[in-house]
């Protein structure tokens, strides 16, 4: 008779609980999850704070959940990203929180989202399984890696000095200096009629020197392969954070889209460390090789005339060929500026007046 109350009370007891952990177990449950850093850089470590609280009397004896960590232009390049699926187990009593860090590693670059994750759970039985869907954010960027600023020392001193060059040698036509004695190398543009009809003799207006320090990046994010399109962003990131340490107003444009707005890259003239995070966002954010929005050489002939006319353009790609130089030079006109690629060791040439640069990550690395 015993035997028969002890089952009877333990199949009330599987029927009331089941009954309970069915209507009931996902009643004030939650789950947050909180990157430890909004941004970092390719390559290194991110954790990321997963925490589950049970806001119910009623304990989970084994709470399942899982989410997913996916690049947001994941397939748009050859390889692609695959999704990263992380899965914890937790037991969690009544009216309590659990929280937990998993680390990640070595992320590429890109933008990561969470969105949504998957929670489920049993009975105090472990015989039925019960899921549903929770809704969770979590966002990640991961800006292109720096390149060690020695091993850019080289090409850093030239553009360098050609930015400072370029500056001395042009004139504000806004800033009015002075008017002088007209000289044989003059233009007959900045002759001062009306000074020289007073004088009897020819005067020129003299203008101050431009101050602006500027340099635009201008990113083929459709040639080459992936590996060295990556290099080049990387190129453009590091480049940018000396010139911006340095006083030099950068800005950057390219014929890759963004994978947020859909929009080729425009980055307008800024200076200082925010436009520093600016460009490295921006750069995370860019798709390359199929979703480009225009050929380069379409790109460069698009190019307003402002955007290069006080700026020294510097053209950053993976063709290597002679004749993406000389289609730079004749689209960037007489001023002519600088044309970097990946290939070879650092090594400067001259091509219908562009000065081509050279770079090659395995090489500088060897010689490292």
């Amino acid at each position: 008779m015993l035997i028969f109350w002890i089952l009877l009370g333990s199949t009330l007891l599987y029927v009331v609980q089941r009954g309970i952990y069915s209507v009931l177990w996902s009643r004030g449950l939650r789950l947050s999850l909180r990157f430890d850093s909004a941004a970092v850089s390719e390559g290194d470590d991110v954790a990321v704070t997963e925490r589950t609280e049970n806001r119910k009397w009623l304990p989970l004896p084994m709470l399942s959940y899982e989410y997913t960590l996916s690049r947001n232009f994941a397939g748009v390049t050859e390889t692609g990203a695959k999704p990263i699926r992380l899965r914890r187990k937790v037991a969690l009593p009544g009216r309590r929180a659990a929280v937990n860090r998993t680390a990640i590693q070595g992320l590429p670059r890109g933008l990561y989202t969470v969105i949504g994750a998957k929670l489920s759970t049993s009975d105090l039985f472990y015989t039925i399984r019960r899921e549903r869907e929770s809704l969770c954010t979590a966002r990640l960027t991961v800006y292109p890696a720096k390149i060690p600023a020695e091993k850019l020392s080289l090409p850093f001193r030239q553009l360098l000095g050609s930015v400072l060059t370029r500056r001395m040698a042009q004139e504000d036509p806004f800033q009015l200096k002075g008017i002088r004695q007209y000289e044989i190398y003059d233009s007959l543009r900045s002759i001062n009629w009306k000074a020289s009809a007073r004088t009897g003799e020819l005067k020129v207006n003299q203008f101050e020197y431009s101050t602006d320090e500027s340099l635009v990046f201008l990113l083929d994010a459709g040639s080459g392969s992936e590996e060295e399109r990556e290099e080049l962003l990387r190129l453009a990131s590091s480049l940018s954070q000396l010139f911006l340490r340095r006083g030099v107003s950068v800005s950057v444009w390219s014929n890759g889209r963004s994978c947020v707005s859909g929009t080729a890259l425009r980055i307008p003239a800024g200076s200082g460390i925010g436009h520093q995070r600016v460009i490295d966002e921006s750069l995370a954010q860019i798709k390359l090789a199929a979703s480009v929005s225009a050929p380069f050489e379409d790109f460069l002939r698009e190019l307003p005339g402002s955007v290069s006319a006080r700026a020294l353009p510097v053209v950053l790609s993976a063709d290597a060929s002679g004749a993406a130089a000389a289609a730079c030079q004749r689209l960037l006109g007489p001023g002519g500026g600088y044309y970097v690629s990946v290939g070879g060791r650092i090594g400067a040439q001259k091509s219908g007046g562009v000065t081509v640069l050279s770079w090659n990550k395995v090489t500088e690395e060897a010689d490292a």
